[in-house]
């Protein structure tokens, strides 16, 4: 069996006890929606970890699964297949038995690219089913190049250095990070054209173009940021990331770099951190004194769960920062888990995740439970063991906040289900659930005609939009019986929930943002 049909695997994994009927229905409305693979989209959720997702794939497939143990690394160049074939491919030859040769894949559409092999070298296949990860890790250590520097001469590498250890260079470099941040840019984009590189400006979350570089300069431009950071300079065909400082006007400047291959160069990231204008103030964050209290009052509870939930870039960790920033003071024990530190907090203990040494957030909080905290604050809660020592914590009396990755807050309460959380231990623990977007207010300067104060975009600054979710009695007990998401949503209405789309509207009608910005971040699930 190789067709792969995602309701019915969706029923296997739920008769197996994987997922449950919920998770179900949102994996495959998802991936139906999205057009992602079915596999892709349960793994993008979070409901499996990969090995046991695979694991499962290739059971109901009912195909072998493989593991980095079973492969030898050097039967793709015995038998003569063409390196970029398996690379674009991804697929890897894994054994020679005495009937075929099994072929690992961990596309199970992937039927005739597998049987392709066998037409090549004249041979029986048989596909077998491995992990992403496992197929790329070991395309790339069986890669005869993959150990060389790219093809860069000793000489090309000294040439590198020159070039970004030169004056002018030294000087573009930071006039552009210096230009970011005197215009509040919170990323900067370096990226490769045919021709020249875009550098491009994250302001108020929105991309503007500020200058070109011309390709005589990218080179360059690329390895100063490289030195800066501490990278790999002669390493272009594979991501790299890494950490730099810069003083700019007195302010030390924080920059975290990204690196990626692209077609015509390599695009470079910088997320930047001004420490030094970093605000961690309710009303500086845009919420009126209405939420300010009740943020507050589930903030300084002495134990559960407050959860702040939104998507990327909504403004979750200042949030977070500004709430553990109340919280601090001499009488109270605060450790966090971080990936990254974003922000240092004098008094508090902050770990930094370091998947290399193993250090995830699930192991770090372990540790940290025996650190005896008053207060714990993890990154993000992401997969089912985190949450359910988040959880347990909470249980023996500590408060914990974190985020979540959820549209709304309602939502936040069947993720943390669908993560394996028993709704009685939910309803026990959880406190609060803050959502929030962060949206661009219009400038007060041309009131949304465009201007030079704006850059000509009509909106200058951003407030916060939220909703927050308190569990009441009535919204404790719907939790604990496994209630629907309108369940909850009308017994949450019913202790005077006030949506993200009311607080928008209210934003709208006194002038503060427009319709159209309003759609943006919102979008239709709001409506």
């Amino acid at each position: 069996m190789t067709n792969l049909n995602p309701p019915e695997f969706l029923a296997w994994l739920q008769d197996n006890e994987k997922i449950s009927q919920t998770a179900l229905q949102r994996a495959e409305n998802a991936s139906q929606r999205t057009g992602t693979p079915i596999e892709k989209t349960l793994l993008e959720f979070g409901l499996l970890d990969e090995d046991d997702l695979y694991r499962e794939l290739a059971d109901f497939l009912k195909l072998k699964f493989v593991t980095e143990a079973d492969f030898d690394l050097g039967l793709a160049e015995s038998l003569s297949i063409p390196r970029d074939f398996l690379n674009r491919s991804e697929i890897l030859p894994v054994i020679e038995n005495d009937t075929a040769i099994l072929v690992a894949t961990s596309d199970p559409r992937a039927h005739e690219t597998v049987q392709s092999v066998g037409f090549h070298l004249k041979l029986p296949v048989q596909m077998v089913i491995a992990t992403p990860t496992t197929i790329k890790t070991l395309l790339a250590q069986s890669d005869p190049a993959s150990d060389s520097k790219d093809d860069v001469s000793d000489y090309d590498i000294e040439r590198l250095n020159a070039l970004a250890n030169d004056g002018p260079t030294i000087k573009l470099v930071n006039d552009i990070i210096a230009d970011a941040v005197r215009m509040g840019a919170s990323d900067v984009h370096i990226e490769a054209g045919e021709t020249s590189a875009v550098i491009r400006f994250r302001i108020d979350g929105r991309l503007r173009t500020a200058r070109t570089v011309p390709e005589g300069q990218r080179a360059s431009v690329i390895s100063r940021l490289k030195v800066m950071a501490d990278l790999n300079i002669s390493e272009k065909r594979r991501p790299q990331d890494g950490r730099a400082h810069i003083s700019v006007r007195g302010s030390v400047i924080d920059i975290r770099m990204s690196t990626l291959p692209t077609q015509f160069g390599e695009s470079i990231v910088l997320r930047l951190l001004d420490r030094s204008n970093v605000s961690l103030n309710w009303t500086a964050l845009g919420y009126d004194q209405a939420r300010i209290d009740q943020i507050e009052r589930i903030a300084n509870m002495p134990n559960g769960v407050f959860l702040v939930a939104g998507p990327t870039g909504s403004g979750k960790t200042t949030t977070l920062y500004t709430a553990l920033s109340g919280l601090n003071s001499t009488d109270r024990k605060i450790v966090t888990v971080e990936d990254p530190i974003e922000y240092t907090l004098p008094g508090v203990n902050q770990v930094q995740v370091e998947p290399a040494v193993e250090m995830t957030f699930a192991r770090a909080l372990r540790a940290i439970l025996r650190q005896d905290p008053d207060v714990i604050m993890v990154g993000e809660i992401r997969d089912h063991e985190t949450a359910e020592i988040a959880v347990r914590a909470a249980l023996v009396g500590r408060l914990v906040l974190s985020t979540i990755h959820t549209n709304d807050s309602l939502s936040a309460v069947t993720r943390l289900i669908d993560l394996g959380i028993p709704p009685y231990l939910l309803s026990a623990t959880l406190r609060g659930v803050l959502s929030q977007r962060l949206a661009r207010t219009i400038c007060t300067t041309c009131q949304g005609a465009g201007c030079e104060s704006c850059g000509n975009s009509g909106t200058k600054g951003r407030t916060v939009v939220s909703e927050l979710l308190e569990i009441d009695a009535a919204v404790s007990s719907a939790i604990s019986e496994g209630s629907t998401k309108s369940v909850l949503s009308q017994a949450a209405l019913k202790q005077g929930f006030q949506t993200m789309q009311d607080q928008a509207n209210e934003l709208e009608n006194t002038g503060k943002i427009d319709a159209r910005e309003l759609n943006r971040v919102l979008g239709t699930d709001f409506s």
